[in-house]
């Protein structure tokens, strides 16, 4: 199984830099690499210097890279899904052209990019992926998709399914409006089959690394704090932090003011990510990109450590047995307890931190027990299950 590293930031902090340096560092090394770029905003083939397409393109030895297009990855996995929705949208008097574009649903554009990473795991031509993420807020939606799906299969999916089977020789004909048959359902069970796999790669911490970078400055830093504890809620493992631009010495007497409030939000840095590994890269008078660019940035970035090792482990999500009680206790360490929401939805536990929202489907040995007591104490919340 190929080594999956992922990276993802705030936009404009560099990620995209980080990522193809890391890349090109690899394949330098005589590993064979892929880097995947799933931002919307492809900036990885300047990065590169070179022009990447939907399809994969061999940089040099040992590297190929690949810019993600939703178009093309519909048309390759979505195909009887997305003809079965236009032809709906036009029974409903849309146009053929606003029909098809409708029936990209939202949600498509970040199955797409998981499918593609499961082709390529299934491939095993590739010791390591990487993968250039879009910026924070995109990134979370990606990595959420595939539990989100879950829980539409689990509850919804099999009732539409039965459903369909029952009404389709009765009410096709009088309403004049196209029933799903079983090759749309086919296609709904084989993505979320594939969905499901890929979220098992991706939060077991031997396979795949989660890596932010951000920039010394107090809204990049802020926004790490919270990508960083949405990550942990859905149980992804991060084991690293690159703090990226970072003002060398000799700026100059104009940027000293901005030097040092870097000196002081590094210092928190430091203090707020104990755990995981901290690496610093100091800004260039050179524009990042090509070959020879990249790979003296990965040997700044990494020093003599290798980029394919886990700088950290632990478990984001624990279930435990206390006496003759059981626990689940989530990891939220830049959370605030008032905005922290816990209930009970169905025998399901539902965690809302801000804006995000996780199902959690207890294991099959606590399946029977529901949320009860709750506290929030430095940075863990531990929930009774009674």
């Amino acid at each position: 199984m190929a080594r999956i590293i992922l990276y993802t930031g705030k936009g404009g902090v560099g990620k995209t830099s980080i990522a193809a340096a890391t890349a090109v560092g690899l394949a330098n090394s005589g590993i064979p690499t892929l880097i995947i770029s799933t931002d919307p905003a492809h900036s990885l083939g300047d990065a590169l210097n070179v022009e990447i397409g939907p399809r994969v393109k061999t940089i040099f030895k040992n590297l190929d890279a690949q810019e993600v297009s939703v178009v093309e990855a519909i048309s390759s996995h979505w195909g009887e899904l997305k003809v079965y929705l236009a032809a709906l949208f036009q029974s409903q008097g849309l146009d053929p052209v606003s029909a098809e574009e409708i029936a990209t649903l939202p949600g498509f554009d970040e199955a797409s990019h998981l499918l593609y990473l499961n082709d390529h795991l299934k491939s095993n031509k590739y010791d390591v992926i990487i993968m250039d993420s879009a910026p924070t807020g995109e990134a979370l939606k990606l990595l959420s998709f595939p539990e989100a799906m879950s829980w539409y299969m689990e509850k919804v999916f099999p009732i539409g399914r039965t459903t369909a089977k029952i009404v389709r020789p009765f009410v096709k004909p009088i309403i004049g409006m196209p029933i799903p048959d079983d090759t749309v359902f086919a296609s709904m069970d084989s993505l979320y089959k594939n969905l499901r796999k890929v979220r098992e790669v991706m939060t077991d911490d031997s396979i795949t690394s989660i890596r932010l970078v951000c920039n010394p400055d107090r809204m990049s830093f802020n926004e790490t704090k919270r990508a960083y504890t949405y990550l942990l809620l859905y149980g992804y493992p991060v084991d690293a932090l690159i703090v990226n631009k970072i003002f060398t010495e000799d700026v100059g007497n104009f940027f000293f003011k901005w030097k040092e409030n870097q000196k002081e939000i590094i210092k928190e840095i430091d203090q707020s990510f104990p755990e995981i590994k901290v690496m610093k890269v100091y800004l260039s008078n050179e524009e990042p990109i090509g070959k020879e660019y990249l790979g003296s940035l990965s040997e700044k970035i990494y020093g003599g450590s290798n980029p394919m090792d886990v700088f950290f482990r632990g478990k984001p999500i624990d279930y435990y047995r206390k006496a003759d009680r059981y626990y689940v206790k989530v990891k939220l360490p830049f959370a605030k307890k008032e905005f922290i929401n816990l209930y009970n939805r169905g025998g399901e536990l539902v965690i809302e931190v801000e804006n995000w929202r996780r199902v959690f489907y207890l294991p099959q040995s606590l399946s029977d027990k529901t949320p009860g007591n709750a506290e929030f104490i430095n940075g863990y919340l531990n929930i009774e299950l009674v």
